[in-house]
């Protein structure tokens, strides 16, 4: 049976012609899906590597401290001399709202204070002036009353001698030693002195009241004084309202905080503003980091202090390097503005998210808020 389609296929055959020469394994075709597959297989296990010992995190952001500034008064806008995209210095004057109102009110203070602060020299040159008059008077009133006091005593003493002579010339009458005569005239001597002590005891009466009356002087002293602390305290209040009123006058001129650029204004200079309106929104370039929201299942590869690689979609020709700062404590979904009930009971697992801070260097200022990034945490 063979040897018949052996001769079969020799019939077949056209005298002169030849057989068709078999491909060869090393054409040009061969080659190249062989390397594309080697080149695949490489790029395949190089993949893999990679994320065995890296993590891989494509939505991340650049953020930073957005500072929205407000108003802390209302009033017209006088000038409003910034613009977005400028940059500005720390105390640079942002806007600048009409003072005139409160100016007006300071002066109206100021004069106020004024009128309080003569009152007060008024009052304590009087309280000088009475304490003077007062201390004076009390030092004669009190000379007099010890005057009085010794002439009362002096005549006492008189007194207590002129009856005991009295006394005892009425004795020597009765025995009939002295005459009638010189009895009276000791009797009337005793009279006299009496008399003369009942007139000291009037004028040390007279005295004593003289000193309480100049004592009591003393207190017209102490209610000047408790005038002075009254006085006093208005000044303090109307220095409060002085400092309120300075403060509020600085705030008609609002200031930058920081070294940054304007990002966005909403006013324009001739408009009206309310207390606590935003004015615009500024940004420090270099207060900048990246925010990330990690996985909760690669979480655990990653710790603080974490080499991270950095890839800006605006720069794709260039690498920057930064390290995680921070770990956030719980899942993105846990700050949700709208909770997930489940009253169906039907559950779906999804993987939560962990907010992890990234830290890097602002270089040419070249990295703005916003902009996404692609990050490659180093977790080997």
């Amino acid at each position: 049976m063979s040897a018949q389609l052996k001769e079969i296929a020799a019939e077949s055959i056209a005298p002169g012609s030849q057989l068709p020469a078999r491909p060869s394994m090393y054409n040009k075709t061969n080659i190249t899906a062989t390397l594309i597959l080697i080149m695949s297989t490489l790029w395949l296990a190089n993949w893999f590597y990679q994320r065995a010992g890296h993590v891989y995190v494509s939505d991340a952001r650049i953020a930073s401290t957005m500072i929205a500034v407000s108003s802390r008064i209302s009033g017209w806008i006088d000038e409003f001399p910034v613009e977005e995209g400028q940059f500005v210095r720390v105390d640079s004057v942002l806007a600048r709202i009409d003072q005139r109102e409160a100016r007006l009110r300071l002066a109206e203070l100021d004069a106020q204070l004024k009128t309080i602060e003569a009152e007060y020299a008024q009052v304590e040159s009087q309280k000088h002036l009475v304490a003077r008059q007062a201390d004076t008077r009390l030092e004669a009133q009190r000379s007099k009353f010890r005057a009085a006091e010794a002439a009362l005593s002096e005549v006492k003493v008189t007194l207590a001698q002129t009856e005991s002579d009295w006394q005892r010339a009425r004795l020597l009458l009765d025995e009939q030693i002295i005459s009638r005569e010189i009895w009276e005239s000791r009797k009337s001597d005793f009279e006299r002195g009496r008399e003369q002590r009942n007139r000291m005891d009037a004028e040390v009466a007279i005295a004593s009241a003289a000193l309480l009356e100049a004592e009591a002087n003393l207190a017209r002293v102490d209610v000047l004084e408790n005038q002075l602390k009254i006085i006093t305290n208005k000044i303090a209040v109307a220095n409060s309202k002085r400092d309120q009123l300075l403060l509020n006058l600085d705030d008609h001129i609002i200031r930058s905080s920081i070294n940054g650029y304007i990002d966005e204004t909403f006013v324009n200079a001739g408009e009206y503003v309310s207390r606590g309106q935003r004015i615009l929104v500024s940004h420090d370039p270099d207060n900048i980091w990246i925010k990330a929201n990690v996985k909760e299942t690669e979480i655990r590869h990653i710790q603080v202090g974490t080499p991270v690689n950095i890839l800006v979609d605006a720069y794709p020709d260039r690498v920057f390097r930064g390290e995680v700062s921070s770990i956030g404590n719980a899942a993105t979904s846990q700050f949700a503005l709208l909770p997930n009930p489940n009253p169906s009971g039907n559950f779906t697992k999804i993987t939560q998210r962990v907010e992890v801070h990234v830290s890097i260097d602002q270089i040419d200022n070249l990295l703005k808020p916003g902009m996404m990034v692609e990050l490659e945490f180093d977790s080997s």
